[in-house]
């Protein structure tokens, strides 16, 4: 699949910093904050930290206030950022949180769930399960998130304070549980882990040519502003974030046509890993690249292999 990038879009991404952005050092250069995006819709932009990389990279959670409640969209990584981003929301309204929607399964968003007691926690069906088998084959020390109340699964709206929220699994993706939260009245669109701005694609569970149509049909939703599950929101205009989304979408493409072509080689998964550095140019500098790279490659290799 391929996607053609409008102009506006060409040029917002040159006005960008290169590929290879610095997300900051906690405490030095990275501040968690509560972002405003349109009137009472804001991103929470949070820390993440995984071994071996020195930089933090931005975990984004969605927070819609209204005169009848707060509607939070992905937590935190750990109970106390989680503690924290509730006190973030405090500083602009003491509405309390009805709604927790967990958007995709994995740790870095639900682990804080817990915090979030009193809310009702909503969720796509294949995220419900994926956490509910994360848990059972946890190890004792491990972080065992509450499951979500309500699930759905292809697609929910909730109406809360006036406002229309939609909730939409458009198919496999970074999992395949993944939810896009969009609110239509306000033109805004969250793509959670479907889109990293500025950061390497996260393909770990092999869907690489399922999310590039998944991330189309989010990218086709009629809104103004796509949050990203993961880098930056705050300073970054609509342009500069939608062209940041097309470019996710070529590392995808990229991560998707360099694996296939070993493949079709009949290369090992250890001759593309050897080679992938080089082949996907640009992208291997990217933050977490290092990290990803492994769980990416050999995730993709797995699924393009067994079709």
């Amino acid at each position: 699949m391929s996607r053609s990038r409008s102009l506006p879009a060409v040029l917002a991404l040159l006005l960008l910093p290169s590929l290879a952005w610095a997300q900051g050092r906690l405490d030095v250069d990275f501040t968690r904050k509560l972002v405003p995006i349109v009137e009472s819709v804001y991103a929470y932009e949070g820390p993440l930290e995984l071994p071996g990389e020195e930089e933090i990279v931005r975990t984004n959670s969605l927070v819609i206030v209204t005169d009848q409640g707060v509607v939070v969209v992905d937590g935190q990584d750990t109970l106390d950022e989680g503690r924290r981003m509730v006190e973030a929301i405090r500083g602009v309204t003491d509405e309390p949180i009805r709604y927790l929607i967990n958007a995709w399964p994995h740790g870095d968003h639900v682990n804080s769930n817990e915090v979030f007691d009193g809310a009702v926690i909503v969720a796509q069906r294949g995220a419900r399960e994926a956490m509910a088998a994360a848990r059972e084959s946890a190890g004792p020390d491990a972080p065992r998130p509450t499951l979500p109340h309500i699930t759905f699964e292809d697609s929910m709206t909730l109406h809360v304070g006036g406002v229309r929220i939609e909730l939409h699994h458009f198919g496999l993706g970074h999992t395949r549980g993944d939810t896009v939260v969009y609110l239509p009245d306000h033109g805004v669109a969250f793509l959670t882990e479907l889109y990293f701005n500025g950061v390497f694609a996260s393909l770990g569970e092999g869907y690489a040519r399922e999310h590039l149509d998944t991330l189309g049909r989010a990218l086709d939703l009629d809104a103004e502003w796509v949050i990203p599950g993961h880098g930056y929101v705050d300073g970054r205009t609509p342009a500069q974030l939608r062209a940041g989304a097309e470019r996710y979408l070529e590392n995808v493409q990229a991560i998707h046509d360099a694996v296939l072509a070993h493949v079709e080689k009949g290369d090992s998964l250890e001759r593309t890993l050897a080679d992938i550095d080089r082949e996907l140019g640009e992208f291997a500098d990217l933050p977490f690249y290092g990290f990803l790279k492994q769980s990416c490659i050999s995730g993709t290799y797995r699924a393009l292999s067994n079709p």
